[in-house]
């Protein structure tokens, strides 16, 4: 299946006819389970549904300039990227005083962030992992694999080309700069 998904993703870039139709639907499953993944830190009983983000991100991704993906894992690894950019975006405009014509609609940005208190959470633990991406980026990927994509520690660890171990690692030292940085933003 590997392969197979591999080639669906050179076909789909190389513009062949059904390609994009056929990976999509050969990786929706994924896809909704890293939407869940995305999703898990809002209130139950959101109006955003793991499909809805899906359907965005596969919308950013399809206007999206050129990317060239290598395999699944990339191409996954991209989509948890922007999932998480879609949530954070939608957190921002829950904060911004005004509604230009070319942000989110307020009412979109209610769907997944309901209140002030919850926009400021989804961007201080943006916040965070931007800071944590500027110490180490493999660190930053890292956090995103396993908590946006839903990687377990040794497919991630696969993805960023180190032994599991040094994953390991890596993601005690993340989740201990993340709580710190975190603490920070709060204060």
């Amino acid at each position: 299946m590997q392969g197979e998904l591999t080639r669906l993703i050179n076909e789909w870039q190389a513009g062949k006819p059904g390609a994009e139709s056929a990976l999509f639907d050969a990786l929706y499953k994924a896809l909704h389970d890293i939407a869940l993944a995305c999703l898990r830190g809002e209130r139950p009983g959101g109006s955003l549904s793991a499909t809805a983000l899906v359907h965005e991100a596969y919308l950013r991704l399809r206007k999206s300039s050129r990317i060239e993906f290598v395999d699944r894992q990339h191409f996954l690894a991209l989509v948890a990227r922007v999932m998480r950019r879609i949530l954070v975006d939608r957190a921002r405009a829950r904060t911004a005083g005004m509604r230009a014509a070319n942000r989110v609609p307020e009412f979109f940005a209610d769907l997944v962030v309901r209140s002030p208190q919850e926009a400021e959470q989804i961007i201080a633990i943006d916040s965070a992992l931007e800071q944590l991406s500027s110490i180490s980026p493999r660190q930053g990927h890292l956090v995103e694999l396993r908590y946006f994509a839903g990687y377990t520690m040794e497919e991630a660890a696969g993805i960023l080309g180190v032994s599991a171990r040094t994953a390991k690692r890596e993601w005690q030292i993340a989740r201990t700069r993340l709580m710190g940085a975190l603490d920070g933003i709060a204060e």
